[in-house]
C-alpha cells in the first residue's frame, strides 16, 4: 500500500512540472502557493512572521553582469540617462563612455574644452558631459594604470581586452534604483517585489539561508574585507536557493521594487502577492514608517526620506557574525533610490502568465 501511495505522489509531482510553464533563458520558474515570510528571530523590521500567497513568476537565475549592462547601455543609447557610476567597477563602461563622448564632440577629453559652447546652456551641458566624461576617465586609469588617450588606442591594448573578458560576469553595481529599473524594462522584465524575492530565496519550507538552516560561508560571496569586492556571478552553486537561484545570499545586495516600511509586515498574514508601501494620491512618497499617517510629504523627485529595499547581503562584513547575519533569507536593508552604492546590484523577475 505504501508503494503505491509513493507511486502516487511521484505521478503527481510529475504531472505538476510537466505543467510548469518553460522559463526564459537564464530565469528560473517559482511556482505559485503560500510560503512563510518575515522572521520572528531577526531585527525588528522583520516580523511578524506571516504566511502569503504569491502568483507563479520567473526570477533571474544570477544577478545581472556588468557585460550584460554594459550591452544594455550600448544599445539603447542611455549614456546620459543612466544615473549610477557604475562604470567605476567595469572597464568595459569605462571605454564606451569616452567612445560616446568623443563621438559627440569629435575629440578626445584632452582637447575638450567646455566653454566653447555657443551659449549659456550649450556650455552648462557640456560642463555635465565633462565631469561624467572626466570620471569615466578617472575611473579607466585606477582600473587599469594607463592614462587614457583616445578611447579606439586605449581599447585596442590587449591587457583591456583581458580586463574585459575578466569583468563580463561580475556582477554590475553602482547603479541607482532607476537604473535597474530601465534594465527590466528594456528586458521585458521587471524588478522582483520582496516577497518574490524572498520565496525565491528561501523556498516554501521556512529555511534561513538559501541552501538550509546553519551559515556556511563556504557556500556564498561573503565575510571578507571590505576591498576582496564581488566576484563572478554564479561561483557559489553550492548555495543555490530551492529553485535554482545563485548568490541570493552575499557577492552584492540586491534592489527590489518595493519601498520601505519598518511596518510593513504588520496586519500582512494572508496576502496576496503583497508590496510594499504605496505612495499617497497626490504623488507623495512613503517614509520609514508604513502606516499612512506617518508618509513624509517629501514628493516626487525629493528622496531624502525615501528608501528602496535592498536584499541579500553582500561580500563584505567580516566581524561580529555580521556576514551570517546579513545574508538570512528575511534580511531587510533600505538604500535611497537615487543612489548607486558600490555594493547593492540587481537581478530581474518577470511575471508567469
Amino acid at each position: 500500500m505504501q508503494r503505491i501511495i509513493s507511486a502516487a505522489f511521484l505521478l503527481l509531482a510529475a504531472l505538476a512540472r510537466a505543467e510548469e510553464p518553460s522559463a526564459p533563458e537564464g530565469m528560473v520558474y517559482v511556482p505559485a502557493g503560500e510560503f512563510v515570510m518575515g522572521s520572528a528571530d531577526g531585527g525588528a523590521d522583520e516580523g511578524p512572521e506571516h504566511r502569503v500567497k504569491l502568483s507563479g513568476y520567473f526570477i533571474d537565475r544570477c544577478e545581472v553582469t556588468v557585460a550584460e549592462f554594459a550591452a544594455f547601455v550600448r544599445k539603447t543609447g542611455e549614456f546620459d540617462a543612466i544615473e549610477g557610476p557604475w562604470f567605476r567597477h567595469s572597464v568595459e563602461g569605462c571605454v564606451d563612455l569616452l567612445t560616446h563622448f568623443e563621438a559627440r564632440y569629435g575629440v578626445p577629453l584632452a582637447g575638450f574644452e567646455v566653454q566653447s559652447g555657443k551659449d549659456e546652456a550649450d556650455r552648462a551641458r557640456r560642463g555635465r558631459d565633462a565631469v561624467r566624461w572626466g570620471a569615466a576617465a578617472a575611473a579607466l586609469k585606477a582600473l587599469t594604470g594607463h592614462e587614457p588617450k583616445s578611447a579606439a588606442d586605449t581599447a585596442a591594448l590587449p591587457e583591456m581586452k583581458t580586463l574585459v573578458r575578466d569583468q563580463a560576469r561580475h556582477p554590475v553595481r553602482n547603479v541607482t534604483w532607476r537604473d535597474a529599473a530601465a534594465f527590466a524594462r528594456h528586458a521585458g522584465k521587471r524588478l522582483p517585489t520582496e516577497a518574490e524575492w524572498e520565496k525565491a530565496a528561501r523556498g516554501a519550507d521556512g529555511r534561513k539561508y538559501p541552501w538550509g538552516a546553519g551559515w556556511d560561508v563556504a557556500r556564498a560571496r561573503a565575510g571578507l574585507d571590505v576591498d576582496a569586492g564581488p566576484c563572478e556571478v554564479g561561483r557559489f552553486t553550492e548555495g543555490a536557493s530551492p529553485y535554482g537561484c545563485v548568490d541570493m545570499a552575499g557577492n552584492v545586495w540586491e534592489w527590489t521594487e518595493d519601498w520601505y516600511g519598518e511596518e510593513a509586515y504588520a496586519g500582512a498574514e494572508g496576502a496576496a502577492d503583497p508590496q510594499g508601501p504605496a505612495g499617497l494620491a497626490d504623488g507623495c512618497l512613503p517614509g520609514p514608517k508604513a502606516g499612512t499617517d506617518l508618509l513624509r510629504s517629501a514628493k516626487q523627485g525629493r528622496e531624502s526620506d525615501t528608501r528602496k529595499v535592498v536584499r541579500g547581503g553582500c561580500w563584505a562584513g567580516a566581524l561580529g557574525g555580521q556576514a551570517a547575519f546579513n545574508s538570512r533569507c528575511t534580511r531587510r536593508l533600505w538604500a535611497n533610490p537615487g543612489y548607486g552604492q558600490p555594493d547593492v546590484g540587481f537581478r530581474c523577475a518577470k511575471d508567469a502568465k
